[in-house]
C-alpha cells in the first residue's frame, strides 16, 4: 500500500475511495450522484419566460437554471442547506489560518 494517496480523476485531491476501480474522492463521487439523479428529473420550465431549465450542481445542491434569463430556482429547503454549507467552509477556512503559522 502506497504512503501517498492517488489523485481524484475529478478534482486532482488525494483520495482513498474508489469507485469503478478508479480513485474519486467522496465529494466527487456525491456530486456525480447527485447529476446522475437529477438527470432522470423532469424538466421545469422558468416561471419567468417560460425557457426549459437546465439541471446544475452547486455546492452539492441540483438547482434548475434558466439558459436564457440566467435565473436559478431551488427546491425547498435547498437555499437553507447551500447557505449552511457555505458558512462552515468559511469557519474551516478560518480555523486553518489561525493554526498555521505565520511568516
Amino acid at each position: 500500500m502506497s504512503l501517498i494517496a492517488p489523485r481524484c480523476d475529478r478534482c486532482g485531491s488525494r483520495t482513498r475511495h474508489k469507485e469503478d476501480d478508479k480513485p474519486i474522492c467522496q465529494s466527487c463521487a456525491e456530486e456525480m450522484r447527485l447529476i446522475i439523479e437529477a438527470s432522470h428529473e423532469q424538466r421545469r420550465q422558468c416561471p419567468i419566460d417560460n425557457a426549459e431549465m437546465t439541471k446544475e450542481t452547486a455546492h452539492m445542491i441540483v438547482i434548475d437554471r434558466c439558459p436564457t434569463c440566467s435565473g436559478v430556482w431551488l427546491d425547498g429547503g435547498e437555499l437553507e442547506r447551500m447557505n449552511g454549507d457555505i458558512q462552515e467552509a468559511a469557519i474551516m477556512s478560518m480555523a486553518r489560518g489561525l493554526t498555521s503559522p505565520t511568516f
